[in-house]
């Protein structure tokens, strides 16, 4: 097979083999079908790339990550303090109300701050009676010196993560934020487009079409 890349969305065949291509398509019956030569519908190819496209956000390594007791420890603090628990005690309000304005005065505290963390608390949302249950959970935890970036939060539970990777010659549970499957993914769907592409390319431009009335 002939491979010329002159013209690689024209046709990526010789002329000499696109002239037996079309002699085949014109004077063999193919059982009787009519099939034409025509280009795949631009809805079709538009709607192939939306799909792929929202399949690849949508499982991003990244979206897929447990959220770890590191990123509520300044939660924690800023519960404990005084003006959180006023508002918590606040006898005008109801508990949903209390509860509401105090998250979100805890939200407006740390919006101030820079932390490495806000991207994660943006996808992982905590509420307050999430946090009253974790707070002496997270506290302990970080009372013991360890790294709190290495216990994910689990439902009601903060559990060391299960991967370990080695980081200068010490094993780190830490979940990665890229996933060697995501690199598989993306070569097989690059792999999959280009051979379609090259077995749609290596059929005869779609500027000729076939006369049926010649086989059939």
């Amino acid at each position: 097979m002939g491979l010329r890349l002159d013209r690689p969305l024209y046709s990526l065949t010789t002329h000499d083999e696109n002239l037996t291509a079309q002699h085949v398509w014109e004077y063999e019956s193919l059982g009787g079908i009519k099939e034409n030569n025509n280009p795949v519908p631009a809805p079709i190819a538009v709607l192939l790339a939306l799909i792929v496209t929202t399949a690849f956000m949508l499982t991003f390594p990244l979206w897929g990550q447990r959220p770890t007791a590191a990123l509520y420890a300044d939660y924690v603090d800023l519960l404990n303090t005084s003006e959180v628990q006023q508002v918590l005690n606040n006898k005008d309000l109801t508990p949903h109300q209390a509860d509401a304005q105090a998250m979100k005065l805890i939200e407006d505290r740390l919006s101030h701050f820079p932390s490495p963390y806000a991207f994660q608390r943006k996808q992982h949302i905590m509420t307050m009676d999430h946090l009253r249950y974790l707070a002496p959970k997270i506290t302990e935890l970080r009372d013991s010196g360890v790294d709190m970036e290495q216990y994910s939060i689990i439902g009601p539970n903060i559990v060391k993560q299960n991967f370990f990777r080695l980081v200068d010659g010490k094993v780190v549970a830490k979940q990665p934020w890229w996933d060697a499957g995501y690199t598989i993914d993306i070569f097989y769907v690059i792999y999959f487009f280009a051979v379609v592409f090259c077995l749609i390319k290596g059929l005869p431009p779609t500027s000729w079409e076939p006369d049926h009335s010649k086989a059939h």
